[in-house]
């Protein structure tokens, strides 16, 4: 799991990069929106595993899952859209529409806290 949360911490720093890169010639470098704006951003992969997706999907549609109003939740409810589509289309089960939801999908954002997401902002400006 920590190299999954690696992962998603270098292609975010990409990303933030990529931010810092397109800014206009001369304007001020602002962190916070920086962070904000690459956390919004498509991010290449879910960063988390198969076996506790598919937990994490089975709470979602029994109702138990104990986020209320989190970007986990949100990043719960996209993979559960998202399989529920693929079970449609292609008639299988929920771990193979699950399996190929995460082999091929990108997510539509980075799904990390604020706090989380200026940190690592923060990081990238060290090394500058």
């Amino acid at each position: 799991m920590l190299s999954l949360i690696e992962t998603r911490n270098r292609h975010f720093l990409a990303a933030c990069r990529e931010i810092i890169a397109n800014l206009p010639a001369g304007e001020e470098i602002n962190l916070a929106r920086v962070a904000e704006e690459a956390a919004q951003s498509p991010a290449p992969h879910y960063y988390c595993t198969f076996t506790y997706a598919l937990r994490m999907i089975r709470l979602l549609r029994h109702g138990r899952l104990p986020l209320r109003n989190d970007r986990r939740r949100l990043l719960w409810e996209e993979l559960n859209i998202k399989t529920a589509i693929v079970m449609a289309r292609r008639g299988c089960r929920l771990p193979e529409a699950l399996s190929f939801v995460l082999a091929g999908g990108s997510a539509s954002r980075f799904f990390i806290a604020p706090t989380t997401a200026h940190r690592l902002v923060q990081r990238l400006r060290a090394r500058a």
